[in-house]
């Protein structure tokens, strides 16, 4: 609220005194980036968006992508934007008269302090406040991120929302998604031809609703369903390149999380069925406790990995299990 306080004062401040702004001078900007995102200078933040004094609208994000601030979020934000400006340039560019830009803490560290921004990255609206696209109320707002406005698809859609236009998100086409599916595929067809040829057809059946019914069971408590509306990216990226597996906020996650996730929960579910079903039939009281100790054993270490990832992901939680 502070922030917005702030920006609405500025702009009010700043009314009337457009004479040297104008949509040709933000576009060159814009030209200047290949996804077609300004990086905007204070100077030029104050000149281009700020003023209520515009005939077009921008979108613009506070954020900190320099390696020192170590913002994982920000840089996800970052490539949503990106993806979202390249669209709007491919598909939509002449619809409306509307741009995107940046602002990083290190250009505007003087506005930052002075609005009290402590939260960051945020994405900030600026209607245009003049001619045929102006708004009704042309007061900056902020497009609150969350789990789907934080990644293209659902960005592109609540601006859509917003202005009125249809925004799309230009993605780059994951080849590895592709061929990790057409590989699975055909290793599930060629399972099922060596199960159809050597597994006893009377327990099929029973086996194989045993099966499916533990698959269920571990994509839904595995996040599965949150990947499917959401569609985040299969992996995410530190500043040096490196793959990142776990989003470090329990508002966001990545594909490859759930997967690791429910691997876990599979490898719980096999000790607990090894305890049950197998150990009691090892013949001999020591190997019988050996075995009991080593399934005993896995099953924590397991839950204590993914005990580990829950403080990753909720870094406020007290207890752990072995692992940090």
């Amino acid at each position: 609220m502070r922030l917005l306080a702030g920006l609405a004062l500025l702009c009010l401040a700043l009314a009337g005194t457009g004479t040297g702004q104008s949509f040709g001078q933000l576009q060159k900007l814009c030209g200047k980036d290949k996804d077609g995102v300004a990086q905007l200078e204070l100077s030029q933040f104050m000149k281009h968006v700020v003023s209520e004094d515009k005939d077009y609208a921008v979108v613009v994000q506070l954020t900190a992508l320099s390696p020192r601030y170590k913002c994982d979020t920000c840089h996800v934000v970052d490539r949503a934007l990106r993806a979202v400006s390249r669209g709007w340039k491919k598909g939509g560019g002449t619809k409306r008269r509307l741009a995107f830009g940046t602002l990083d803490v290190e250009d505007g560290e003087e506005l930052f302090q002075q609005m009290g921004i402590d939260k960051i990255p945020r994405i900030m609206i600026f209607p245009a406040g003049k001619g045929p696209e102006a708004m009704a109320n042309s007061s900056p707002r902020e497009m609150k991120l969350g789990a789907r406005t934080s990644h293209a698809e659902g960005m592109a859609a609540r601006l859509s929302e917003l202005f009125g236009v249809e925004i799309k998100a230009d993605m780059p086409v994951d080849l590895t998604k592709y061929a990790v599916k057409g590989a699975a595929i055909t290793g599930a067809a060629y399972a099922s031809l060596l199960a159809y040829r050597h597994i006893n057809m009377r327990m099929l059946g029973r086996n194989m609703w045993a099966v499916a019914t533990i698959t269920f069971v571990l994509l839904m408590t595995s996040g599965f369903m949150w990947n499917r509306i959401n569609s985040p990216p299969y992996l995410g990226q530190a500043r040096g390149g490196d793959p990142v597996l776990f989003a470090p906020t329990q508002s966001q996650q990545f594909g490859v999380e759930t997967q690791i996730v429910a691997t876990g929960y599979a490898a719980c579910a096999l000790c607990v069925l090894l305890l049950v079903r197998h150990v009691p039939r090892v013949s001999g009281a020591e190997q019988r406790t050996l075995v009991t100790f080593m399934v005993v054993a896995s099953m924590v270490l397991v839950c204590s990995y993914l005990n580990s990832v829950f403080r990753l992901k909720m870094p406020g939680y007290p207890y752990k299990l072995l692992l940090p």
